[in-house]
Parts: C-alpha cells; sequence; structure tokens
C-alpha cells in the first residue's frame, strides 16, 4: 500500500508538482515519483510506502549500514572510507562538547556509537531494523531503542547524531519536536544529508543514487533545511562538507545509469562535484548540518 500525499510535508502547501521519476535500483525495481512544492521548493518522494511497509524496501545483501558486509569492491570502499571518516565524526563531536550522553539515532551496526565508546562517550542509540539492532547490541554490550519516541529523556542529550537518516523518517515534523525536546540546552544536533543542489545530483537527474527511492522520502537543500529549522526554531551553527560522498555517490550513479561500476569515471565526476561545490555556496553532495536551540 502506498500513501499519497496532497500537501507539502515541510510547509503544507497544496500547489506541487511531479518533477521527476526515480527506480528503486536496490531491492524492488518499482519506480517513484519525487514532487516539488512550488511554494517552498521542498523535494520529497510522493506517493510512498506506508509506514508499515517500509521496511521491506530494507532488506537487501547490498544495504551495508544494516549489514555490515565486505562482499564486494563497492563494500570495500565504503567500509575503508567509513573506517576513516568515523575518526572526522569523533573530532567533530569531541569539537562541539564536552564528554557526556550521545544519542546516534538510526544507528546501523553500530560502529560509530563503538567509536564514541572508545572515546569515553555515553552512548545511547536508535536502530528500528531487528537485524541490524541486534549486532549493534552485541558489539557495543547495550540495549538499544527500536522508536525514537519511545525515548522520553528531555534535556538529557549534549549530542544527538542523525547521520544519513532524517530523509529516512516518515514524521518530519515530529521528528524534529522531539529531537529539540530530548536535547540539553546547550546541546547540539548533528544531521548529514543528501543535497539536491550537488553538481552530482545535477549530473545523474533521475540516477542520482542520493535519491534512494523509496527509501528516502525527503531530498533536500540548504534552502529547504534551513527553512525546517526555523519552523521548529532550531539554529544552524555551521555546515561542513562529506567530500567522500560524492565519489561514493558517482559510483553508484554511474551504475545506475550504465549498468556497470565505471571507477575512473565515478572519481572524476566526484572530484568534479567537489570543484563545483568550492565556487558555489558549499553545495557539496553530502552536508552536515550543527544545529542547536
Amino acid at each position: 500500500m502506498y500513501n499519497k500525499l496532497t500537501k507539502c510535508p515541510l510547509c503544507r502547501s497544496k500547489d506541487i508538482k511531479n518533477l521527476i521519476i526515480c527506480q528503486d535500483h536496490l531491492v524492488s525495481g518499482e519506480s517513484f515519483a519525487i514532487n516539488e512544492c512550488l511554494s517552498c521548493t521542498f523535494k520529497f518522494t510522493n506517493p510512498r510506502p506506508e509506514t508499515e511497509g517500509l521496511h521491506k524496501y530494507y532488506k537487501s545483501d547490498h544495504y551495508i549500514s544494516h549489514t555490515n558486509k565486505a562482499n564486494s569492491i563497492r563494500h570495500l570502499i565504503y567500509k575503508t572510507v567509513r573506517n576513516y571518516t568515523l575518526k572526522n565524526k569523533l573530532r567533530l563531536v569531541n569539537s562541539l562538547s564536552k564528554k557526556g550522553r550521545i544519542l546516534d539515532v538510526g544507528c546501523g551496526t553500530g560502529e560509530f556509537l563503538k567509536t564514541c565508546s572508545n572515546s569515553h562517550w555515553e552512548i545511547y542509540g536508535v536502530e528500528p531494523d531487528s537485524i541490524a539492532r541486534k549486532k549493534a547490541e552485541k558489539l557495543l554490550g547495550i540495549n538499544l531503542i527500536e522508536d525514537l519516541f519511545n525515548c522520553e529523556d528531555e534535556n538529557h542529550y549534549q549530542i544527538i547524531t542523525l547521520w544519513h537518516v532524517l530523509e529516512h523518517l516518515p514524521e518530519l515534523h515530529k521528528t524534529i519536536k522531539h529531537l529539540k525536546k530530548l536535547l540539553s540546552k546547550q546541546g547540539r544536533i548533528i544531521f548529514a544529508l543528501p543535497n539536491v543542489d550537488s553538481y552530482d545530483a545535477r549530473k545523474y537527474k533521475e540516477h542520482w543514487a542520493a535519491y534512494d527511492v523509496p527509501r528516502h522520502l525527503y531530498h533536500f537543500n540548504q534552502i529547504t533545511f534551513k527553512k525546517l529549522m526555523k519552523i521548529h526554531n532550531l539554529k544552524i551553527n555551521s555546515i561542513y562538507p562529506m567530500k567522500f560522498d560524492s565519489y561514493y555517490v558517482s559510483l553508484l550513479s554511474e551504475s545506475y545509469k550504465s549498468k556497470y561500476f565505471n571507477y575512473t569515471k565515478s572519481f572524476i565526476n566526484g572530484w568534479k562535484s567537489n570543484t563545483y561545490a568550492k565556487k558555489n555556496k558549499n553545495n557539496y553532495s553530502s552536508l552536515i548540518y550543527i544545529v542547536k536551540k
């Protein structure tokens, strides 16, 4: 079953139009439309699977954040880069707050939280996928939360992270409101999100891997993310690039477009994307937003 939205999930305007049709290359092979709001320019997948049926679109050995396998060159590249970026993520977290409580929403198989634990953070995690959650609990030695809304500790966390997670969550405004409630007064929320204004998004169009329909329900740029934060009286403190994402997203996008992995062309396009971003308002393939109350 599918849910057809009649209003923009960001501004509630009914003035929306079909923008592009994308295919689910990971699981189902189905096609999904991406709509654009003519009022606020927000882009979103519509129609989308009912919330109860979304889980089946994650059931793939190729969805590495849930399986943690390295049984292909692509997966090996992903894990190699991830090991490097985990250190950068920890460095960022440590620069934002003294050691305290950190909540990772959508923690997958737990590698980021393990890195934080090793650095003496008090770790908490949310992971709805039962298979990934069990792997993370085994790795971390703690119980994780299945549903974010079951986490009710007000003003409790110094850092809350959502590494490429917000775009997956059906209840957009409810989620932001709840995260704000959980965050301590001086705390920070870290959002990592694909950027639809990047060079690679514009180049690959319907083949852009970071559309990732129907798992990605929302498709942000800097303008629409800032509008979302403003609605909830949250402030963006700073924005950082995720420079490796352009290479990995280009690799996947190239395979969707041409049906095979062209590593040379993908590297060139990833480099072009980062070069473009330097001259065009920081529009990297993915961006990290640091948000405070």
